[in-house]
């Protein structure tokens, strides 16, 4: 199911259930913005969502485990069509090995927590034309890791 409507320029889809707090926390964020959003209930629905959004900037919003379904090629569809990716990565919700540190190689926004979204918008609608989709791991400088500092931290190994 898709659920929208379309007129600007910029559109958000979103990857979760309509009462879902992503959901929520991210059509708030769209009003506010007066950003044009877009609800899939899952990764394959948002495929065939941004396949008609070629001319548009867009921002994909959802739980890291949902993009990274299907061997995380979603994550390559987004960067071909030039889109923008921010995976919420919360405890409640488990993750592949290695997700995260391929999530980013691929320039996906990580974050931990729905109120992080807020600064993924300003980000994304800063500046004049559709923001590059190239790789960018952290917001703030004073926050950015090394993939192996965030591997050791998740325990995980590397994803050769």
């Amino acid at each position: 199911m898709v659920d929208g409507v379309s007129g600007r320029h910029r559109v958000v889809i979103v990857v979760a259930a309509a009462r879902d707090a992503l959901a929520t926390e991210t059509a708030r964020l769209t009003a506010d913005y007066e950003v044009d959003v877009r609800r899939c209930d899952d990764v394959y629905a948002a495929t065939a969502e941004l396949a008609l959004l070629r001319d548009r900037c867009v921002l994909v919003v959802g739980r890291l485990g949902e993009l990274a379904k299907e061997d995380r090629r979603f994550f390559a569809i987004a960067v071909r069509s030039g889109a923008r990716c921010c995976g919420l990565l919360d405890v409640a919700t488990s993750a592949e090995p290695n997700v995260v540190a391929a999530a980013m190689r691929a320039g996906v926004l990580v974050v931990g927590a729905t109120d992080e979204i807020k600064g993924v918008f300003d980000v994304w609608l800063a500046g004049g034309g559709c923001p590059s989709s190239r790789p960018a791991v952290c917001l703030d400088e004073e926050y950015r890791a090394t993939e192996a500092e965030l591997n050791a931290l998740l325990g995980q190994g590397t994803d050769e």
